[in-house]
């Protein structure tokens, strides 16, 4: 275990200069758009009340209060959470990938360690896990901060302001990734891991047959994702016989049942077809 928790740190050490500047990027940007937006409400406040004297009642029954409802589904706020997303995914291909394509193939040192192979695969995974969960709980921490740039410029009577919770249920992306349901929480995120589970195992199966591998890695993800949405084709040919909630969960189950199948197939190949 306590390998294990090296090679997590390793995994993320090395990430984490990229990781850095990929939070102050969303910070910066996100920061940017309030301040657009609040500029923005405080010179429609000045023109409409000051200039052409309309009431205070009047301005905000046309232009509703200021609040970061409206900044959280804007496009500029949402741009840096899709550039975090992508970079994340990239990082999903990139840190196997890396490994081999950098100096001196690197990979061959991982694999002459003093663990079992399989520990490599796993210590990658949580390493995803804990970037994603580390940009959440950033996210969740900065929605505050960035309310307190709303509250300078903005006078109490034109603003509502939101609680932590209330911003995080406005953001559609931290509702999915912070639901209040803990059954949601728990599928939301098993099939995330499955997701990458598989992505790995494709990576695997291309770096252990190399062409030939590159087809046989497509082959299985189109399959993976054909039987997860297997359900769904059943149900149009039994015309709607499940419920959702039942369409869910056997898609959440054969997730599973494919990342063992692919957990278990990912350690044959780092045992048996990847040499030093």
């Amino acid at each position: 275990m306590k390998l294990f928790g090296k090679l997590v740190n390793f995994e993320f050490m090395r990430f984490l200069p990229i990781y850095i500047t990929l939070l102050a990027v969303v910070f910066l940007i996100e920061a940017a758009s309030v301040i657009f937006y609040v500029f923005m409400v405080k010179s429609e406040i000045t023109e409409s009340i000051v200039k052409h004297g309309l009431s205070k009642e009047q301005f905000l029954q046309d232009n509703g209060y200021a609040s970061m409802v409206n900044i959280l589904s804007s496009f500029m706020f949402s741009l840096p959470i899709v550039i975090a997303a992508v970079t994340i995914f990239i990082y999903i291909l990139f840190i196997w990938y890396r490994d081999w394509l950098g100096k001196n193939t690197f990979i061959y040192r991982l694999l002459m360690l003093p663990v079992k192979r399989i520990q490599l695969f796993f210590s990658k995974g949580v390493t995803i896990l804990m970037l994603v969960f580390g940009l959440v709980a950033f996210q969740v921490a900065v929605l505050p901060v960035l309310q307190v740039i709303l509250k300078l410029i903005i006078p109490v009577d034109y603003r509502l302001d939101l609680t932590t919770q209330g911003m995080v249920r406005s953001l559609y992306y931290l509702r999915f990734l912070l639901p209040e349901n803990f059954i949601d929480f728990i599928i939301n995120y098993g099939f995330g891991i499955a997701f990458v589970i598989l992505l790995f195992t494709m990576i695997l199966i291309e770096r252990s047959y190399r062409f030939r591998g590159v087809f046989m890695a497509a082959f299985y993800g189109i399959g993976a994702l054909i039987l997860v949405f297997s359900p769904y084709i059943l149900q149009v040919i039994m015309k709607d016989y499940f419920y959702d909630n039942e369409l869910l969960w056997m898609q959440f189950a054969i997730a599973i049942v494919l990342s063992i199948i692919s957990v278990f197939l990912s350690n044959h190949l780092l045992n048996r077809k990847i040499r030093v």
